[in-house]
């Protein structure tokens, strides 16, 4: 599951939403407490959750990605 957020960026991030929500798209962001309560009672896949460049299970992926360039969360999940 991914959620956006506007916890890196809340500027250019809010822009990006309002444009959206001019055109009948609303969107909502939700900061990481929030966001994080979807996981509840679920175990975690490594490395948890994270924001989504920072989720690589296989270690791959050398390019460098600064946060404020990603304005999403994600993370993969079990049942228990």
């Amino acid at each position: 599951m991914s959620i956006g957020t506007a916890d890196f960026a809340p500027e250019e991030v809010g822009r990006v939403a309002r444009a959206y929500a001019a055109r009948g798209m609303p969107m909502r962001l939700r900061p990481r407490a929030e966001a994080a309560e979807s996981f509840t009672g679920l175990d975690l896949v490594d490395p948890g959750f994270v924001q989504v460049h920072h989720w690589r299970p296989d270690g791959t992926g050398a390019e460098v990605v600064r946060d404020a360039d990603i304005a999403m969360y994600g993370a993969a999940a079990r049942k228990s």
